[in-house]
């Protein structure tokens, strides 16, 4: 009996083992496929060895992930070599079935105890040349998504990546986060299919040819994304389809010029720190440009053209930085958006002499959102220029972001009479203002003024010190408060609902 019970249980037991083997096996293609690009390929291999079924569904498998290797395949040169072999095999058995993904993360590994660095050496150009065979079975295979982030080799050296990447007709989006490692032009005979180009950590080294030939050979682009790029010519891009443009931490020879021409382009993003300004340019032609996002360096020579269609424009230079001249002619052609973001360096830096004799700049704003240490006595006329060039504002957000220098600088300076002085057109347009006080008066007395005149407010959110909740309310009861207008106070530890606010 015990032994009928024991094979019905193995019947059973195999039954059950075939029923889920058979759900899986009747499951289509596109489905699995989707189910397993979940996987790394040490996985992804694991699972070909289940069955014929599951084999045949890992090696045809579209999306191919070469990260998260674990300490067991990594931790020692003898190991790494061993996950290299193994990998060939994966790719000579899977032959050149369709490859719409492949992801590779690969970075260089420390000398182990024990090892020496002739192993280290041996394993490194190992690494390098079974790194690249890999990506050329992947373009050989027809891949639409390439996204590639290395770093296998000593920072000293510098590797050539293969152009024959670029002259895969099947390729749409392309990312290469790659240390040490230079891009030469391709072929302008070659017409790119591409819409996504993302490049980091690489030197482009080739008398500006590389950027021609993405005016020229990639009609298709939409985003282009260059993060710690060196170039050592200009940049000129000129697309009818571009849409996007990040440029942050590029590093520029001494003499650079950069030339944008993008009817379509509506989002830029440029993020630098110059080392000499002065001898650097940037001219753009970007009509249906609708977010501007400027951060670090301003070049001395900054021609940004007519930007009738703006809606966001934020402007972030650094504190230490020599600013420039042309702040003012930069301004201008941010006239258009209808939200401004500034920092404290930015607002310090206009030269408010020559802008008093100027027509108010930014009469289109409706919202301003600007970031400062606190409210000192010396920014104060800066924020008055700031507030009588919008006079259609509508929102205003004050947030700090105070320095690392002395906390007890005068910020005490200033009365609500002086803001009545000002006679400030703006104040009767607000309806959403979010502020966040900190040391001394000026910032309560910005808002008590705010509280009594701002005709149409609703709301006004004030951001504070738990310690100086009772200060804050003890002065706003000697203010008129606005009849329909509704204060909401929110400590300091929630800030982050200060812009959700307005």
């Amino acid at each position: 009996m015990a032994s009928a019970s024991r094979r019905g249980e193995g019947i059973c037991s195999g039954r059950e083992s075939e029923s889920m083997k058979d759900v899986f096996s009747n499951l289509p293609d596109q489905i699995s496929h989707h189910i397993l690009c979940l996987l790394a390929v040490t996985d992804l291999a694991r699972f070909g060895c289940v069955s014929k079924r599951c084999r045949e569904l890992c090696l045809s498998s579209p999306q191919l992930n070469l990260d998260e290797f674990s300490l067991v395949n990594t931790s020692t040169c003898y190991k790494r070599l061993e996950l290299f072999t193994y990998l060939d095999r994966f790719f000579f058995h899977r032959g050149d079935n369709k490859i719409q993904s492949f992801r590779l993360r690969w970075y260089r590994h420390d000398v182990c105890e024990g090892e020496d660095e002739e192993a280290q050496c041996v394993c490194d150009c190992c690494a390098s040349f079974r790194l690249f065979t890999w990506i050329e079975n992947a373009v050989r295979c027809n891949v639409e998504v390439l996204d590639l982030a290395m770093n296998y080799q000593d920072e000293e050296e510098r590797f050539l990546f293969p152009a024959s990447v670029f002259l895969c007709g099947t390729l749409r989006h392309l990312i290469l986060h790659l240390n040490c490692t230079v891009l030469k032009t391709p072929s302008f005979a070659f017409q790119s299919n591409l819409k996504i180009l993302d490049l980091k950590n690489v030197d482009i080294d080739d008398g500006g040819g590389f950027f021609k030939w993405i005016s020229c050979c990639c009609k298709f682009i939409e985003e282009l994304s260059l993060e710690h790029v060196c170039v050592t010519q200009e940049i000129t891009v000129e697309s009818s389809s571009l849409k996007i443009l990040n440029c942050s931490g590029i590093f520029l020879i001494d003499k650079c010029h950069i030339n944008i021409s993008c009817e379509k382009l509506e989002y830029i993003r440029i993020c630098w720190v110059l080392d000499s300004p002065r001898n650097k340019s940037l001219n753009m032609f970007a009509p249906n440009l609708k977010s501007f996002k400027w951060f670090g360096s301003l070049m001395n020579h900054s021609n940004l053209g007519k930007l009738e269609r703006l809606e966001v424009a934020s402007f972030f230079l650094e504190p230490t930085l020599d600013i420039l001249d042309n702040i003012v002619d930069v301004l201008h052609s941010l006239c258009r958006a209808k939200l401004f973001m500034l920092n404290e360096a930015t607002i310090k830096a206009l030269p408010l002499k020559e802008l008093s004799s100027r027509p108010a700049p930014l009469c289109d704003t409706s919202s301003l959102c600007i970031e400062i240490g606190s409210f000192i006595d010396e920014l104060i006329p800066a924020m008055v220029y700031l507030f009588r060039a919008m006079p259609k504002l509508c929102t205003l957000c004050i947030m700090l972001n105070p320095p690392s220098g002395d906390p007890n600088s005068n910020a005490s300076g200033i009365s609500m009479e002086y803001w009545k002085l000002q006679n400030l057109a703006f104040v009767y347009q607000l309806k959403h203002v979010a502020i966040e006080l900190c040391h001394g008066s000026n910032g309560m007395e910005l808002a008590r003024y705010i509280i009594e005149h701002a005709q149409n407010l609703q709301k006004m959110v004030i951001v504070y010190s738990s310690q100086d909740l009772e200060k804050i309310t003890r002065e706003l009861e000697k203010s008129k408060m606005i009849p329909n207008a509704t204060i909401d106070f929110q400590e300091k530890s929630i800030k982050s609902s200060l812009s959700s606010s307005t």
